[in-house]
């Protein structure tokens, strides 16, 4: 069976060449390759292009992409892969690996836009790639740097997060400015879901940083704010890739 996500039509377009268009539309330049990226998950409209940008850095030598991020809209304790043929694209269907060892819930990726908003950009930057979904929800981080540990040398990564949530830009700003200090840092202590929707995966990877000493180079930091117009409640944005 193949997923047609909630996010086709509500993230980003349903028609392929207004999606190739907004594509195109961004710049993507060659830098260093890496294995793990931290993303934003809204509407293209706010964040596409980070995610975009960021998502390019991933090395394209890897076959299958496995994204990780938190499940915003229902709850599930634990993490959760999908075992479905393929998700839809406006751009074509991408097949889905299963995670291993880890709980089917094909329900969770109907309705759930965290991962899905990523798989266009995938299927544009990297056709031939499969992905493998993993939501969460109360989960210890250490079983996901697990999961990076032991899939690092064959898969790439997408840590799907946004930042700060619906509070005055000027709040925003200085919360959103802390957070990535401490992705920079690799400091996991304090890193909650105030700061990102999307914690335990981000302390996932700081975490696996830390075991073999690499680091996170910036590559965005904005919020909704510079879209909408809107300083009384703003959504962070921000994208990193692991070196």
């Amino acid at each position: 069976m193949e997923i047609k996500p909630t996010a086709q039509g509500v993230f980003y377009p349903e028609e392929p060449n207004e999606l190739i268009n907004i594509f195109n539309g961004y710049y993507s330049e060659k830098a260093p390759a890496s294995n793990l990226v931290i993303v934003p998950h809204a509407g293209y409209e706010f964040s596409g292009r980070i995610a975009y940008e960021t998502i390019s850095r991933l090395t394209p030598l890897k076959e299958n992409i496995i994204i990780i991020a938190p499940a915003l809209y229902n709850k599930n304790y634990g993490s959760a892969t999908c075992n479905e043929e393929s998700f839809s694209t406006p751009l074509g269907s991408v097949k889905i690996k299963p995670a291993e060892n880890i709980d089917v819930n094909n329900e969770l990726f109907k309705s759930e836009s965290a991962i899905t908003v990523q798989i266009p950009i995938i299927k544009n930057l990297f056709p031939e790639c499969t992905v493998t979904p993993v939501l969460y929800g109360c989960e210890d981080y250490k079983n996901i740097t697990g999961l990076i540990r032991q899939n690092f040398e064959k898969s790439s990564f997408i840590i799907a997060t946004n930042l700060s949530r619906f509070i005055p830009e000027r709040e925003s700003l200085k919360l959103d400015e802390q957070t990535a200090r401490m992705i920079e840092r690799k400091q996991i202590q304090d890193l909650d879901i105030e700061m990102a929707d999307g914690a335990v995966g981000v302390c996932a990877a700081i975490e696996f940083a830390k075991e073999n000493n690499m680091n996170f180079v910036q590559t965005a930091l904005t919020n909704s704010s510079q879209i909408t117009g809107d300083s009384s409640s703003v959504v962070g944005y921000g994208g990193w890739y692991l070196i």
